[in-house]
């Protein structure tokens, strides 16, 4: 009941194991002997209710009540004195302990100085944007390291240590030194065609006219390099070009710093996933092969700067037809590597005519490259169509109503210019019975050419008159 109780007035009870009673409050250990008595002394305050039931305890000023007033007082004093004397015995976290906790923001080491007989250790990087980072302390290690994150924007550090039964802990803030606004803005990188690579920034709001930066380019296992070629604008290095990736990691830390005569310039820093900046070239040997029903179209997974399986890069093929560029009859579909790398479009009709473009990306973010040079597959014929007759028919009606209409004004032009000489009429000659006339020897000399045929001769003979 003590121990209930004890919990439910919230003081600091604690639990009993093999005999003995630790407490789990921030007091440290209580002896047995006054939690005993702690205990016993709640255990009477619960039963004063049931004993002011008695009839020698109802009365205010009786004697008993008197005598056992004072005995619970003096039980409760005597044992908030003996858990007074234990708390002052007890070691207790020093206010001015000091760790001298230290920060290298190059090598993301945190260290301070070691204590005899250390126990337990931990540190804690508060980042605004990934959160809590905890490590775990070795014991008598005076030194941890963080994994590469961001810093301009600045982090909180924490160090706890226990030693010699004594609690040690210190904060130290993580500023980014410098005016603000001189850092560089708008960074950003790509790797192209798998072995160079391309970063960029602008010159800070703030910044001043003289301010140079520099790029270094740190890896997973702390190998740091400086830019060995910077783009220039105005004599100030806004960007850096590589040609040589072969140092870096999956993960790379990339740290802009500034120089200045002016002001105190400050930092921007980054960690890039290098697989998500890559801009991947366009697939290697795009075929396509027809058939009655459909075109296949296949092709091979490009080269990247490190080996990627098929699952990992999604593919973009844009099919539209021959010598059409509008965008309304284009088809952009999308195909994933595990596919196979090919993609089976149904066949047009037999005189259409299309082209094929493929660009990559990564199948988890669509970063995508540039385009392939276009494919043409289909009939060589271009397709016709109705619009392509209906025009064909209307020029060649009005190029022969021209025709006829210019051969038809001429020839009035040279009616009206030549007009015929009239001529005088011979009614001597004028007969046309003369066409009609056969000529004898003609017929003659054509009927010779048939069988002969007898020739009678007919002689007429006339009568004398009769004598009277």
């Amino acid at each position: 009941c003590g121990s209930l109780a004890g919990e439910r007035w919230g003081l600091q009870v604690g639990r009993c194991e093999h005999g003995a009673c630790v407490s789990q409050g921030r007091g440290g250990t209580r002896s047995p002997l006054t939690l005993g008595v702690l205990e016993s002394a709640i255990s009477l305050l619960l039963l004063l209710p049931l004993m002011a039931g008695a009839p020698d305890l109802h009365r205010l000023g009786s004697p008993t009540s008197l005598l056992a007033t004072a005995f619970l007082l003096s039980v409760v004093l005597d044992s908030a004195w003996l858990l007074t004397q234990e708390q002052q015995d007890l070691p207790a976290v020093k206010p001015d302990a000091s760790l001298n906790v230290k920060f290298d923001p190059q090598t993301t080491k945190l260290t301070w100085d070691c204590k005899e007989n250390t126990t337990y250790g931990e540190c804690v990087l508060i980042h605004k944007e990934k959160g809590l980072i905890k490590k775990k302390v070795k014991q008598n290690d005076c030194q941890c390291t963080f994994p590469d994150c961001s810093l301009h924007g600045g982090v909180t550090l924490t160090v706890e240590v226990s030693t010699n039964q004594r609690r040690l802990s210190e904060v130290l803030v993580y500023t980014n030194p410098g005016k603000e606004g001189t850092a560089a803005e708008n960074f950003s990188c790509v790797i192209y065609d798998a072995d160079f690579m391309n970063c960029s920034w602008a010159k800070g709001r703030a910044a001043p006219d003289d301010v140079q930066y520099f790029l270094y380019v740190r890896s997973k296992k702390r190998i740091e390099r400086e830019c060995p070629r910077y783009l220039k604008d105005s004599r100030t290095h806004v960007g850096c070009h590589l040609r040589d990736l072969s140092g870096l990691t999956s993960y790379s830390y990339f740290l802009v710093n500034g120089t200045s005569q002016e002001a105190g310039i400050q930092f921007f820093d980054s960690v890039l996933l290098l697989k998500e900046i890559e801009q991947y070239n366009p697939p290697d040997n795009i075929s396509v092969q027809c058939n009655a029903s459909h075109c296949l179209i296949q092709w091979e997974k490009p080269r990247t700067r490190q080996a990627r399986s098929n699952r990992e890069l999604q593919y973009q093929l844009d099919i539209q037809r021959w010598r059409d560029t509008s965008s309304s009859r284009s088809q952009l579909i999308i195909v994933f590597g595990d596919s196979g790398n090919r993609y089976n479009f149904p066949k047009p009709g037999s005189k259409a005519k299309h082209t094929v473009k493929i660009r990559t990306a990564d199948a988890r973010k669509a970063r995508w490259g540039a385009w392939s040079p276009p494919v043409e597959f289909g009939s060589e014929e271009p397709e016709s169509s109705l619009v392509y007759i209906y025009v064909m028919v209307v020029l060649g009606t009005l190029v022969c109503g021209l025709t006829l209409g210019c051969l038809f004004k001429r020839f009035l032009k040279t009616h009206r210019l030549f007009p015929p000489v009239p001529q005088i009429k011979d009614k001597l000659n004028d007969n046309q019975q003369v066409d009609h006339e056969m000529l004898w020897e003609k017929f003659t000399h054509e009927a010779g050419k048939g069988d002969k045929e007898e020739v009678l001769t007919v002689e007429t003979v006339s009568e004398a008159p009769a004598k009277l």
